[in-house]
């Protein structure tokens, strides 16, 4: 399995994620690289080794190296499936091949859907800055069972039908991974729509009241960004608040590759932090301070 994802022409993923060479010699292709702005192509992919090499940082290595750097973890499976979303490799399991896994759904036996009301898991979603009235009008909670065992989680619908799911130890999905679409309003489109890497991110914009009157997508994974494109033609604006890491920078690129000037990078809203929730999660910490501090 890992020998054959090995094995995918780092050309190949590369293109699949927007980026081409911008000139060859040889085996040797030459990129700007995918993990920093530069105007001169100092990232080299040796197709006879199928290796890559960034002079700018100092680093390279294999494909799962490069998923290493592109999307921020060292979770194998989840770069596994980075990978394979991209570009797939018959023989590699599905999402929901097996349990427990940080960035994969369990294979669930049962699955129902409840309105949030369960102290827990609202408490985990205020721990993280979200008060109880955003998070239980735009989530939902789910009971599952995975080899006769119960578990409960946060639960955000996407456009498949298949749902995000996040609790304070778990974090998965059921069903496809999809992105999830979420119009302002009933009678039309807005002229202007924001995009998310994951749900609690959005659920922090609501918190901050930064996105009134735009319709959003959330892309539950920066792997979902082609899946998104469909949904954001026509806006005048596409307020993007990504992370700000590579992956983060990578999504944002391709979005700028197709809309242009239309995508605006929100994320210096929270510059100095990894996202959106972190942002938020640090304001709201500073608020407790200087008020403990009056006291």
């Amino acid at each position: 399995m890992l020998k054959e994802i090995k094995s995918i022409p780092l050309a190949d993923f590369l293109s699949k994620l927007g980026h081409e060479p911008a000139s060859r010699k040889g085996a040797r292709l030459w990129y700007k690289s995918p993990l920093r702005q530069e105007h001169t192509p100092s990232f080299k992919v040796d197709t006879s080794l199928n290796c890559w090499y960034d002079f700018g940082l100092g680093k390279g290595g294999n494909i799962i190296d490069l998923a290493a750097e592109i999307y921020q973890s060292t979770d194998l499976r989840y770069l596994k499936r980075c990978i394979t979303n991209r570009c797939p490799v018959p023989s590699v399991p599905t999402v929901a091949s097996s349990f427990p896994q940080r960035h994969s759904a369990p294979t669930i036996q049962s699955f129902e859907v409840v309105p949030l009301e369960h102290r827990a898991l609202v408490a985990y979603l205020q721990q993280r800055g979200v008060p109880a009235h955003i998070a239980k009008t735009n989530c939902q909670e789910a009971y599952y069972s995975v080899k006769g065992k119960s578990y409960f989680a946060v639960a955000f619908s996407n456009v498949s039908g298949g749902w995000d799911l996040r609790n304070k130890y778990f974090k998965g999905c059921r069903g496809r991974k999809d992105i999830s679409y979420l119009p302002y309003s009933r009678d039309g489109p807005s002229t202007e729509c924001a995009v998310f890497e994951g749900f609690i991110d959005y659920l922090s914009a609501l918190t901050l009241g930064i996105i009134t009157g735009n319709d959003v997508v959330v892309l539950n994974s920066v792997v979902n960004v082609n899946k998104a494109i469909p949904y954001l033609n026509g806006y005048t604006a596409i307020n993007c608040y990504l992370d700000n890491d590579n992956a983060g920078r990578t999504a944002l690129s391709e979005l700028t590759a197709i809309y242009g000037s239309t995508v605006i990078d929100r994320s210096t809203l929270y510059s100095g932090f990894n996202d959106l929730n972190e942002h938020l999660v640090n304001q709201i910490s500073k608020i407790t301070q200087n008020d403990n501090e009056n006291k």
